[in-house]
């Protein structure tokens, strides 16, 4: 009889398996597990079965993994209650088709990973229910679990986690037969934070030495960032910019767009707002998107709107590198980074893709030209000379983190480090009271009663001038400044823009430690006073 190791990824936008048995690691091998005891026709069975079960087979066939994270409670009944959840019955993973999802049905929950726990636990149920079974299949007799979670998780958020699959692994030993073991919160071996998942796989499966490296997981809804010298870990840390901020904003502020660039039918998208939108959207990107890079982004890269739209994209990674550059900087001041150079950069998650979209061709590689100013912000946030550093894509997006829970053995140092990396603020500010440099780290304990930007904000002004002063004197192919900025020219020479962003400040009250974080959504409406906004009329 033989044992699994399970690694799992509960994303945001999709979810990941991994299996390590006998030393072998692969993604979850998928399979139907259905028994037909009668016969039907198949125009019957298989709505019944996807809308009201399980569906027959797990979609797009040649790579069923990773699963969208998204429930269907379709059938169930009414009155679920925490801890008498029922998988499958209660609800279940939702396995949708682009051409049939309609995500706006009440049936349909997204947003598990952050949302309604109930909710949360019946997705994970699930997932644990299917995986058990093809264990049993196998002839499996003990499953080890692995799991990920961001660096930005509360304590409470890591114990409820934790607890959760604890409690659904025992449930399932119980019922099964099969030995579960589902680790403790101090189990820093098998729970762990996505960073360091994640760059494990770079370390161990694409075999780099992260002799000064920063790794970056692009998630749907967060960014996990690690950084090592000498293949010892550093810094790490989790901020909620990622691929929904960095594009599906924008998308969703513009139906006109989607439906005469991206060819999508407008009345598909009516009255779809934020989670069931970003679920849509993200099975459109899943099925639609490399071919429409490959065959149609040619035809509208000189237009005016999608070059707006490149703009914006482009504005959100350059303050994601910017960031990133801040960290650098303040460690070398800490004399925990020693070496004044900005580091290559190891991308990988669901969302490292949506740099395709800024590739001339639509794909992107250490050649793209978009590497140039991606490397520039890197310099200019941490001071360091831009030596042209290169970004590096992941030969397997999202699956880094589920894989990299699976290995056994690795080069790096610093996995099972306990000290908590205090998140750097990236911004004037004052909490309670207390002035806070851009440079210094947030001690976030206690009661916050008064959080505030100063008006001035000189590191996002800074920032915005340093992202146009780079795409002019780079000239990077199919990317332009912002029209009518003026660099360096204070508030009055950009009126509406800064008024806006006075307006908006309380959008760092969950994100104060990235300054570029309310900045994409913002220079849309920028745009839409110069007549170049893909902002909806």
């Amino acid at each position: 009889m033989g044992t699994w190791r399970v690694g799992i990824d509960f994303g945001t936008s999709f979810t990941n398996v991994y299996i390590n048995r006998n030393g072998t690691v692969e993604p979850l091998p998928l399979q139907n597990l259905h028994l037909k005891v009668t016969d039907i026709q198949a125009d019957i069975r298989n709505p019944v079965l996807f809308e009201y079960f399980i569906p027959e087979s797990f979609i797009p066939a040649e790579k069923p993994l990773p699963l969208s994270s998204i429930l269907t409670k379709r059938g169930s009944g009414s009155g679920i209650r925490l801890g008498r959840e029922r998988p499958i019955y209660d609800g279940r993973i939702y396995i949708p088709d682009f051409s049939r999802f309609r995500s706006k049905e009440d049936w349909i929950e997204t947003n598990l990973k952050w949302g309604n726990l109930i909710l949360n636990r019946l997705f994970l149920k699930h997932l644990a229910l299917h995986i058990t079974a093809l264990a049993a299949k196998k002839g499996v007799s003990q499953i080890n679990w692995s799991l990920s979670y961001p660096s930005s998780f509360s304590n409470n958020d890591k114990t409820r986690y934790a607890q959760t699959w604890q409690d659904l692994t025992a449930e399932l030993q119980a019922k099964t037969g099969i030995r579960h073991f589902s680790p403790e919160l101090d189990n820093l071996e098998n729970f762990r934070t996505e960073s360091l998942a994640f760059a494990q796989y770079f370390a161990d499966q694409e075999d780099y030495n992260l002799v000064n490296a920063t790794c970056i997981d692009l998630g749907g809804g967060t960014s996990d960032i690690s950084i090592w010298q000498n293949n010892n870990l550093i810094h790490q840390c989790s901020i909620q910019l990622a691929g929904r901020d960095l594009f599906s904003q924008f998308l969703e502020l513009n139906p006109k767009f989607l439906e005469q660039r991206l060819e999508i039918k407008q009345s598909d998208w009516q009255g779809l707002e934020k989670g069931n939108f970003n679920a849509k959207l993200d099975v459109f990107m899943r099925w639609e998107s490399e071919n429409w890079l490959k065959n149609k982004r040619a035809f509208v890269e000189e237009e005016a709107d999608f070059q707006g739209f490149l703009r914006l994209i482009a504005m959100g990674f350059a303050g994601l590198y910017y960031y990133v550059g801040t960290i650098l900087g303040v460690l070398f001041d800490e004399k925990k980074y020693t070496i004044n150079e900005i580091t290559p950069v190891y991308m990988g998650g669901n969302g490292s893709r949506l740099l395709h979209w800024l590739a001339i061709g639509g794909r992107f590689d250490r050649h793209s030209d978009v590497n140039k100013l991606l490397s520039r912000m890197l310099s200019q946030g941490s001071s360091f000379p831009d030596t042209e550093e290169i970004t590096r894509l992941s030969l397997k997006p999202k699956d880094e983190v589920a894989c990299g829970l699976v290995l056994e053995r690795t080069k790096l140092q610093g996995l099972t480090r306990r000290t908590k990396d205090l998140i750097i603020s990236g911004e004037d500010c004052e909490i309670n009271g207390q002035p806070i440099s851009w440079r210094e780290r947030l001690e976030l304990e206690g009661n916050i009663e008064e959080f505030h930007v100063p008006e001035e904000m000189l590191q996002l002004k800074n920032f915005l001038d340093q992202f146009n002063l780079a795409l002019k004197e780079l000239k990077v192919d199919g990317l332009t400044p912002l029209p009518n900025y003026q660099p360096s020219q204070g508030m009055e020479a950009n009126q509406r823009l800064w008024k806006d962003v006075l307006t908006r400040q309380w959008f760092y009250l969950l994100g104060c430690n990235h300054i570029i974080s309310i900045c994409s959504q913002l220079i849309s409406d920028f745009h839409h006073t110069h007549q170049t906004s893909i902002h909806p009329n």
